[in-house]
């Protein structure tokens, strides 16, 4: 073989080897983006839903005030809350012990029990609640997915490339132990 045969069978070699890691690169890249989308997408719908559970609970928490006269330090610690990004999740526990104290409230007074106004509240933030169960169910599930994606040749590749990180999980009630480490 001439030096020429060499020079051309190691062009045309490095020249198939680019094109199949281009291809790799699009195909991978477009399942690594589709799935950071659907986490971008789950975690802005979390938000907002969590933001209509702070109001929800605010405006329980204005009735009972106002109708009771009732005053507490956990309704005090809700109203001083900051609800603007997913850590606001870490609050929740304060959120659901107001909550909870609303309902005893709701349990000690019969004519807060045969509100409309109040029931309808209760209703709309037990529906609420649903929603929020649901998309952080749905969160998680792409978390999980998308973690194990990027700790795997040659998504790991890419996703440096894209400057990608390890999502986290939001965590919540509905949660149990073992959720973390499932293998997707």
């Amino acid at each position: 073989m001439t030096t020429i045969n060499i020079i051309f069978i190691i062009i045309s070699s490095l020249i198939v080897l680019a094109f199949l890691i281009y291809i790799i690169y699009k195909s991978d890249g477009w399942k690594l983006d589709l799935t950071k989308e659907r986490l971008n997408d789950s975690e802005s719908e979390c938000l907002d839903k969590y933001k209509i559970k702070y109001e929800l609970i605010t405006k329980m928490i204005e009735y009972t005030e106002k109708r009771y006269k009732i005053e507490s330090n956990v309704f005090t610690q809700v109203k001083e809350l900051n609800i603007d990004s997913l850590d606001s999740f870490k609050s929740e526990k304060t959120i659901n012990k107001s909550y909870k104290e609303i309902l005893q409230i709701r349990e000690d007074h019969p004519s807060v029990r045969e509100s409309k106004t109040f029931k309808e509240l209760i209703e709309q933030y037990n529906s609420n609640e649903l929603n929020i169960v649901s998309l952080r169910t749905y969160h998680n599930k792409y978390t999980l997915v998308f973690n194990s994606m990027i700790k795997k040749f040659p998504y790991n590749i890419i996703s440096k490339i894209k400057k990608y990180r390890i999502n986290e999980l939001i965590e919540g009630r509905e949660l149990d132990s073992n959720f973390n480490n499932l293998e997707v």
